[in-house]
Order: C-alpha cells, then structure tokens, then sequence
C-alpha cells in the first residue's frame, strides 16, 4: 500500500506565491483580503513545515531566499494550471495577460505609450501596464514583467534582449528651425539643451557636428530628459535627442532636425525579462512586437497611424521570437 504524502499548508503556500510576486508583506494581504499578521503567520508556518526560512534578514524589504523562489514559482504555476481548467470548465473566455512593464521616462512617453492602442488592437490579446522610471530609481526593486533599459546590469537569472539602438541628432520645433535652415549657424543661433540624466550625449554630438560648447551662446541643463525635449517642442532651443524616439514628432512636423547629416550613436535599449517567470511566454511576445515597431519606426516616412505601424506585429512570431532568443546584451544610458 501507498502511503499518501503529507500535504503542504495550501493556504501558506498562496501567501508565499503573492508575497514573493509583490514583495510585500501589506500588498499580499491586500489581494488575498487578509490581514498583515495573517500572512505573517502563515509564512511562518510555511517556513516551519519545509525545515527552512524562506526570506532573508531585510527590514527593507521581503528578499526571498532560492529556495523560496522555485517554491513560489511552483505554486504560480499550479495556480495558473488550476485557473486555465476552471476557465475551460466553466466556458470563460480566459483574460488578456497583463503584463507589468517599467521603461525609461522619455521612452515611455515619446515612443511606448503612444504605440500602445496598436498593441490593443493586435492579435496578441496582451495588454501593458507601463510604469517610467528615472535614473535614479532603484528599478530592480519594482515588480515587473517586462523592464525596458538603455545599460544597466542584468539581475542574475534574467535574460536581456535587444530592442533597438538609436542616434543622437540636434532638434528643435519648426518655430525656431524653420524648413531649408538646417546649417551650422542656425544651430549656434540657438540656445542648446541637456538633461543631467543623460551625461555625456551633448558632447558626442558636438563632435560629430565639429562644434564646441563655446559655440554657443547659451546651454541650459535640465534634471531629466524629457523635460528638455518638451521645452524644444515649444520652441524655446533645441536639444540633442534620441532620434527614433521623438520620431514621430520628426515625421508629423512638431519637431525638425538640426544638421541632419551630423548624428552621434545613442542609447541602446534592451528589454529584460525573467524566462522562468509564468508570464515568460507573453513577455517574449512582447518583447517581439516591440522590435517589430522598433524597426518599423526606423523607416522613413512611417507614422503610428499608417496600417504598416499598426499591423507590423502580425508578422511572423515565430521568427521574431528567434530573433529574441540571439540578441546579445550591450548598455549606456538609461533616461
């Protein structure tokens, strides 16, 4: 005769999957409807029946320990099988996955978030919740899916893939760059941006242009990036910018581009995920329709509401979810 084993506290295992998935003790509980020090209690319990402590001495923040990280994965993946079958059970239609995505300020509110209906109205059911992040966040500490990074180190166990890399050009609104004054002394007649989270960038484009900072008149350092674009798109100077991503203010007219034939190389952004994660498999998809709008964007003349912007992610997947799997891992800036 077989004898049955035990069976684990089912309801610590739960808590041990929601605290780990948010990591906090006060967020588990407010999804699981519980109290604090119920959760607190079963993680105890839970901690005692497997013979180990789950999480290490942190008064910051709850830091799973190995062991309670494949357990806690075990769990979200019961869980997700459980839900699947009541689903198939029950004849619910199954929801769009969500996915937690953080990305770079200026690339969230110039490149992603306005791709975002096209993402909606894709057939990949997927739906992005976008968090931007500054420089001098502690991003490794957010619960994410999906993290959208310009260099910064990977934590172990994640993979890295890249989206795209982008040029540096000098911008400004038609206002102040009117069409056909595109030349040297234009740009020195005009006073010169820089954010202090993209350090370095300004120089590199001076040198490719074959100009210095005493060139000009006046340059005027701001805290972030996406400040010092604003302040060119209301035509107050111009600004050394990430060229694909302002790309659709470049095509519709709001922005101009300053000695087009001058461009220095600029930020390289990667997308990071966990591969061992539930929402691994929606995470590369994702990731795929990004690159396929990444490179869609880099062609002329293209804005996001053309049908070829807004279907490019009907591609192939299967392809591009190869094209995922080599990208290599390559860092600068973030912001």
């Amino acid at each position: 005769m077989t004898t049955r084993r035990p069976v684990p506290p089912l309801k610590a295992l739960v808590a041990l999957e929601c605290v780990v998935r948010h990591g906090s003790v006060s967020l588990a509980a407010d999804e699981l409807c519980v109290t604090h020090g119920a959760v607190s209690k079963q993680l105890t319990s839970l901690s005692a029946w497997v013979g180990q402590p789950l999480f290490a001495d942190n008064r910051r923040r709850m830091v799973p320990t190995p062991e309670a990280l494949r357990l806690a994965h075990g769990v979200n993946l019961g869980l997700r099988e459980i839900y699947d079958v009541i689903d198939e059970v029950c004849g619910t239609p199954p929801e769009e996955p969500l996915l937690r995505v953080i990305a770079p300020a200026t690339l969230a509110m110039y490149w992603l978030i306005p791709r975002l209906p096209a993402l909606q109205h894709s057939a990949l059911r997927i739906r992005a919740d976008v968090r931007y992040t500054h420089t001098q966040d502690a991003w490794q500490e957010l619960a994410f899916d999906v993290a959208i990074r310009a260099g910064q180190d990977v934590p172990a166990a994640y993979e890295q893939v890249a989206i795209m890399h982008d040029q540096l050009g000098l911008v400004a609104s038609p206002e102040v760059a009117p069409a056909g004054r595109f030349g040297h002394g234009l740009a020195m007649g005009l006073p010169l941006f820089e954010s202090s989270t993209r350090p370095g960038e300004l120089d590199q484009w001076l040198a490719a242009a074959g100009l210095e900072r005493d060139d000009f008149a006046r340059i005027e350092t701001f805290d972030h990036n996406y400040v010092a674009i604003e302040a060119a798109l209301s035509g107050q100077g111009a600004v050394v910018a990430p060229l694909t991503v302002v790309g659709n203010h470049l095509r519709r007219g709001s922005l101009v581009q300053i000695m087009p034939e001058a461009t220095a190389p600029g930020p390289e952004f990667t997308a990071i995920y966990d591969p061992h994660a539930i929402s691994a498999r929606h995470a590369r998809a994702f990731i795929a329709w990004l690159i396929t709008q990444a490179d869609e964007a880099r062609k002329p003349g293209r804005l996001l509401s053309d049908d070829n912007a807004m279907t490019a992610e009907r591609r192939t997947l299967a392809a591009l979810s190869d094209r995922v799997q080599r990208h290599s891992t390559v860092g600068v800036t973030d912001l």
